[in-house]
Protein backbone atom coordinates (compact mmCIF):
# COMPACT_ATOMS: atom_id res chain seq x y z
CA UNK A 1 0.00 0.00 0.00
CA UNK A 2 1.31 3.44 -0.90
CA UNK A 3 0.52 6.19 1.56
CA UNK A 4 0.85 9.96 1.54
CA UNK A 5 4.23 11.19 0.37
CA UNK A 6 6.24 12.58 3.28
CA UNK A 7 9.52 13.31 1.48
CA UNK A 8 9.35 15.96 -1.25
CA UNK A 9 10.43 14.73 -4.69
CA UNK A 10 11.57 17.32 -7.23
CA UNK A 11 12.72 17.46 -10.82
CA UNK A 12 15.71 19.66 -11.65
CA UNK A 13 16.79 21.00 -15.03
CA UNK A 14 20.52 21.42 -15.62
CA UNK A 15 21.60 23.71 -18.48
CA UNK A 16 25.30 24.30 -18.82
CA UNK A 17 28.72 23.18 -19.90
CA UNK A 18 32.21 22.89 -18.40
CA UNK A 19 32.43 26.71 -18.08
CA UNK A 20 29.02 28.01 -16.93
CA UNK A 21 25.51 27.04 -15.84
CA UNK A 22 22.06 28.64 -16.05
CA UNK A 23 20.75 29.18 -12.51
CA UNK A 24 17.82 30.97 -10.87
CA UNK A 25 18.13 33.67 -8.24
CA UNK A 26 15.85 31.99 -5.69
CA UNK A 27 13.53 34.16 -3.54
CA UNK A 28 11.66 31.55 -1.47
CA UNK A 29 12.02 28.33 0.51
CA UNK A 30 15.15 26.69 1.86
CA UNK A 31 17.31 28.04 -0.99
CA UNK A 32 16.15 31.65 -0.59
CA UNK A 33 18.80 34.19 -1.62
CA UNK A 34 20.95 31.53 -3.31
CA UNK A 35 21.37 30.27 -6.83
CA UNK A 36 19.17 27.26 -7.56
CA UNK A 37 18.28 25.10 -10.54
CA UNK A 38 14.97 25.22 -12.37
CA UNK A 39 13.11 22.94 -9.96
CA UNK A 40 9.55 21.80 -9.35
CA UNK A 41 7.77 19.21 -7.23
CA UNK A 42 6.60 16.09 -9.01
CA UNK A 43 2.90 15.53 -9.57
CA UNK A 44 1.65 12.13 -10.72
CA UNK A 45 -0.56 13.65 -13.44
CA UNK A 46 2.34 15.23 -15.38
CA UNK A 47 5.03 13.24 -17.19
CA UNK A 48 8.48 14.05 -15.80
CA UNK A 49 9.80 15.06 -19.22
CA UNK A 50 6.97 17.57 -19.67
CA UNK A 51 7.32 18.92 -16.13
CA UNK A 52 11.07 19.57 -16.34
CA UNK A 53 10.72 21.33 -19.69
CA UNK A 54 7.76 23.44 -18.48
CA UNK A 55 9.37 24.55 -15.22
CA UNK A 56 12.65 25.34 -16.95
CA UNK A 57 10.90 27.55 -19.49
CA UNK A 58 8.85 29.25 -16.77
CA UNK A 59 11.85 29.91 -14.52
CA UNK A 60 14.54 30.68 -17.11
CA UNK A 61 12.70 31.69 -20.28
CA UNK A 62 14.51 28.99 -22.27
CA UNK A 63 12.79 26.28 -24.29
CA UNK A 64 14.69 23.02 -23.85
CA UNK A 65 14.83 19.38 -24.82
CA UNK A 66 16.09 16.61 -22.58
CA UNK A 67 19.59 15.41 -23.43
CA UNK A 68 19.48 12.74 -20.71
CA UNK A 69 18.42 11.92 -17.19
CA UNK A 70 21.48 12.25 -14.96
CA UNK A 71 20.27 10.48 -11.84
CA UNK A 72 18.53 10.86 -8.51
CA UNK A 73 20.02 12.20 -5.28
CA UNK A 74 18.58 12.39 -1.79
CA UNK A 75 19.73 15.43 0.17
CA UNK A 76 19.53 15.51 3.99
CA UNK A 77 19.50 19.03 5.45
CA UNK A 78 18.91 18.72 9.21
CA UNK A 79 19.48 22.47 9.65
CA UNK A 80 16.08 23.11 8.07
CA UNK A 81 14.16 21.36 10.88
CA UNK A 82 14.20 24.44 13.12
CA UNK A 83 12.56 26.42 10.29
CA UNK A 84 9.75 23.88 9.89
CA UNK A 85 10.95 22.90 6.41
CA UNK A 86 11.45 19.38 5.08
CA UNK A 87 14.88 18.05 5.98
CA UNK A 88 15.02 15.45 3.21
CA UNK A 89 14.56 16.13 -0.50
CA UNK A 90 14.82 13.73 -3.40
CA UNK A 91 15.89 15.37 -6.65
CA UNK A 92 15.76 13.84 -10.12
CA UNK A 93 18.21 15.64 -12.40
CA UNK A 94 17.87 16.12 -16.17
CA UNK A 95 20.53 17.53 -18.48
CA UNK A 96 18.76 19.92 -20.84
CA UNK A 97 19.72 21.47 -24.16
CA UNK A 98 18.31 24.94 -24.95
CA UNK A 99 16.48 25.13 -28.27
CA UNK A 100 14.95 28.61 -28.10
CA UNK A 101 13.61 31.36 -25.91
CA UNK A 102 15.39 34.21 -24.16
CA UNK A 103 16.93 34.15 -20.70
CA UNK A 104 14.76 35.95 -18.13
CA UNK A 105 17.37 37.99 -16.23
CA UNK A 106 15.03 39.90 -13.89
CA UNK A 107 11.95 39.07 -11.86
CA UNK A 108 8.88 39.44 -14.07
CA UNK A 109 6.80 42.40 -12.86
CA UNK A 110 3.51 40.72 -13.79
CA UNK A 111 3.75 37.73 -11.45
CA UNK A 112 4.62 36.52 -7.98
CA UNK A 113 7.76 34.92 -9.37
CA UNK A 114 9.74 32.56 -7.16
CA UNK A 115 13.03 33.89 -8.48
CA UNK A 116 14.63 37.25 -9.25
CA UNK A 117 15.37 35.95 -12.73
CA UNK A 118 17.95 33.61 -14.15
CA UNK A 119 21.64 34.05 -14.92
CA UNK A 120 24.46 32.32 -16.75
CA UNK A 121 27.10 31.99 -14.00
CA UNK A 122 30.67 30.70 -14.41
CA UNK A 123 31.09 27.38 -12.58
CA UNK A 124 34.05 28.86 -10.70
CA UNK A 125 31.69 31.44 -9.13
CA UNK A 126 29.24 28.81 -7.79
CA UNK A 127 30.01 27.57 -4.26
CA UNK A 128 28.39 26.27 -1.06
CA UNK A 129 28.04 29.85 0.22
CA UNK A 130 25.89 31.05 -2.68
CA UNK A 131 24.28 27.94 -4.18
CA UNK A 132 21.76 25.23 -3.36
CA UNK A 133 22.90 21.61 -2.97
CA UNK A 134 21.29 20.86 -6.35
CA UNK A 135 23.46 23.50 -8.05
CA UNK A 136 26.56 22.02 -6.43
CA UNK A 137 25.57 18.53 -7.64
CA UNK A 138 25.06 19.87 -11.17
CA UNK A 139 28.36 21.76 -11.02
CA UNK A 140 30.17 18.53 -10.11
CA UNK A 141 28.63 16.81 -13.12
CA UNK A 142 29.45 19.64 -15.54
CA UNK A 143 33.06 19.84 -14.34
CA UNK A 144 33.83 16.12 -14.13
CA UNK A 145 31.19 14.21 -16.07
CA UNK A 146 30.52 12.17 -12.90
CA UNK A 147 27.12 12.10 -11.21
CA UNK A 148 27.36 10.39 -7.79
CA UNK A 149 23.94 9.25 -6.57
CA UNK A 150 24.80 8.50 -2.93
CA UNK A 151 22.71 10.22 -0.26
CA UNK A 152 24.21 13.57 0.64
CA UNK A 153 24.02 14.77 4.24
CA UNK A 154 24.61 18.52 4.49
CA UNK A 155 24.90 19.25 8.20
CA UNK A 156 25.84 22.96 8.23
CA UNK A 157 23.31 24.33 5.74
CA UNK A 158 21.60 27.67 6.50
CA UNK A 159 18.92 29.76 4.80
CA UNK A 160 20.50 33.11 3.90
CA UNK A 161 18.97 36.39 5.10
CA UNK A 162 20.46 38.46 2.27
CA UNK A 163 20.82 37.69 -1.45
CA UNK A 164 24.24 36.51 -2.57
CA UNK A 165 23.62 37.10 -6.28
Amino acid sequence: MIGEQATPIYICGVIGNEQAMIVNKCLTGPFKNRYDLATAPIFAETPLSDAVSQITQTQTGLATVIAKQLGTVQFHLPGLASLGMPTTMINIFYLLEPVGGQLITERPAYTQALSAGAARVPLTALNWGNSSPAVMQAKRFLMTGAFPVADQPIAAYQVLKDPCF
